[in-house]
């Protein structure tokens, strides 16, 4: 039986070179499978002065012109010249489907034989493709635009990092931990509460809860006289209600810590929120301000609310209140210093059920018909308070004056709304009946939420990647330039560890022609992505001295970057 070279007939080469006793014949089946465990071990030649090693088998000149060129940093005139080529899709593969085991590769759709793919235009297939969780779908344009592009926009992200520089807010306020919760962190003074609305006087902290970890908002009623009420049964029905427009609860309890017998009853917590009191009757403070001292005896009209905003707040707050009427529910809350406003003019209902956990209104409900009919006058008031800019504007002696400043500056569909809503009637009043009059608004206000869930989404795809990439670069810096391996002769810069410093250095350490550092964040991304999903692009790595060079692949990069990160843990005991 004839025997040829394994080494040769595998690889492309022979350790032995001549002194091989076994012939040398070319593989004529020769798979990318075939050099997935290849080292960089490689032959060498000389080649225009620099040492080029590769672990490909026989490369050609053809394979070579195919990959970029080297040229040194002395004689680089472009500094772009080091830029990749634009990634694109290849029509090698087949459509993924439902049962196939999908590979790291980059996603790749064969359109010429697959008729579903084909046509005049270019539509996914009515199936859903199983796409792994940390594919890599390559962009068809360059990179090559500024970092802006690729992290989220300054408005959105100043935003939020705002939200959370109010969440770690943190003062030694000497106040105890409540049960789970800790960290207390008054909301507000207690000199200036006054509180008209609740039987009792309250204060707001901003807690953290141990129990997993997040951030609520305890709302303390002072002096609580106990009742005998099932507190627990309270919270569960008002906890089983979710509304986007409506602050949810959580607990509510008893406690002695601050000296008294005080009331707590948790709700989320809403960073950077406003009342509708603090946006719009900021002149008021103590909720008796004169219609005449906003300008429309002077100035014929005082600063009014645009109506589309109006509009926005009476269907947010009319979408919280159907959801409690139709569970038998009221707000009994449809108030300015109890309605939150946050971002983009969300409005959230806060503080419900606060009645019925004080006991004023439980095992009452004969007065629940009574109440809804209440929630939809104070509605009405709250609108014309809103239409006028002042909380004193639905007093009975400014009533006359409001009514004509409405019937001026607003449309006569917000006239009509008022007039249901404080008129009154024999028959009750529903929730549902608004409805009708609010009419198309309720077009307008959808296309709204969704423009804006366009823009968080498209927001999302740019940090998309982020976190597994943050993965990877916590994984390359575990393996580098570990100070406890530098004496190890099992652990030198040599093979695996020498090629990835030499890829690290090709992402992080590019230079241009002045020898000076040049920073490219698409180029780092797009080597991150390549590295991640083992492409079979071809790169050339270099020393930093530029004398040595080695064309290698991202597949070859990362089966050594893998193989070099599980030595880091150490080997299980025999059995």
């Amino acid at each position: 039986m004839n025997t040829v070279c394994p080494n040769y007939t595998e690889y492309g080469f022979c350790i032995n070179g001549n002194n091989c006793t076994l012939p040398h014949v070319d593989n004529p089946v020769a798979t990318p499978a075939n050099n997935l465990n290849a080292t960089s071990t490689p032959v060498s030649s000389d080649v225009n002065g620099v040492m080029l090693k590769t672990s490909f088998g026989n490369l050609t000149l053809d394979d070579i012109s195919s990959t970029p060129s080297f040229i040194p940093s002395s004689q680089l005139q472009n500094p772009n010249h080091f830029q990749n080529s634009p990634p694109h899709f290849q029509n090698s593969s087949p459509i993924l489907n439902q049962n196939q085991v999908v590979s790291s590769q980059p996603l790749q759709f064969d359109i010429a034989n697959n008729p579903e793919l084909q046509g005049p235009m270019y539509f996914l297939p009515s199936t859903r493709l199983d796409v792994p969780s940390r594919a890599y779908v390559p962009n068809p344009v360059h990179l090559d635009r500024p970092s802006m592009d690729i992290c989220s926009e300054s408005q959105i992200t100043d935003e939020l990092r705002y939200q959370q520089t109010l969440t770690s807010l943190y003062m030694d306020s000497k106040l105890p931990d409540i049960g789970v919760y800790y960290c207390l962190y008054p909301l507000e003074h207690d000199s200036n509460i006054s509180e008209t609305l609740f039987p009792y006087p309250s204060v707001n902290y901003r807690a953290y809860s141990t129990v997993d970890g997040l951030v609520y908002v305890l709302r303390r009623f002072k002096n609580y006289q106990v009742t005998g009420i099932d507190v627990k049964k309270i919270v569960d029905k008002w906890k089983s209600l979710s509304h986007p427009n409506i602050v949810g609860i959580h607990d509510a309890f008893i406690t002695k810590q601050f000296g008294d017998t005080s009331f707590v009853i948790v709700y989320d917590f809403l960073p950077g929120a406003r009342t509708l009191k603090q946006l719009h009757f900021q002149g008021d403070g103590a909720g008796n301000f004169n219609i005449v001292n906003k300008g429309y005896m002077s100035k014929g009209k005082p600063d009014i609310i645009q109506e589309s905003l109006l509009w926005n707040y009476i269907i947010q707050i009319t979408s919280a209140m159907r959801l409690l009427h139709n569970n038998n529910l009221y707000c009994r809350v449809i108030n300015p210093s109890k309605i939150i406003v946050t971002s983009r003019n969300r409005i959230r209902l806060n503080c419900i059920g606060v009645w019925e956990l004080l006991g004023d209104d439980a095992n009452k409900p004969y007065l629940i018909p009574h109440q809804q009919q209440e929630d939809l006058v104070d509605l009405g008031k709250l609108i014309v308070c809103l239409a006028c800019s002042s909380l004193s504007a639905i007093h009975s002696s400014n009533l006359p004056k409001s009514s004509e400043l409405i019937t001026s500056s607003f449309t006569a569909d917000v006239k009509q709304i008022l007039q249901y809503l404080l008129q009154k009637t024999t028959q009750p009043k529903k929730i549902n009946d608004l409805m009708p009059m609010i009419g198309a608004r309720f077009y307008a206000h959808i296309e709204k939420l969704r423009v804006q869930t366009d823009l968080m989404e498209g927001e999302l795809m740019k940090e998309l990647e982020n976190g597994r990439l943050f993965r990877l670069l916590c994984k390359i810096n575990a393996v580098l330039d570990r100070p406890e391996h530098l004496l190890d002769p099992n652990w030198g810069d040599t093979e695996e560890r020498h090629i990835l410093k030499l890829f690290r250095n090709y992402i992080f350490h590019k230079t241009d022609e002045l020898a000076n550092p040049w920073i490219d964040l698409p180029h780092i991304v797009l080597c991150l992505n390549k590295l991640d999903t083992g492409s079979h692009d071809r790169i050339l790595l270099t020393s930093p001295h530029e004398q040595n060079a080695i064309i290698c692949e991202y597949k070859d990069i990362k089966y050594n970057f893998d193989k070099c990160f599980n030595e880091l843990f150490p080997k299980p005991y025999p059995a």
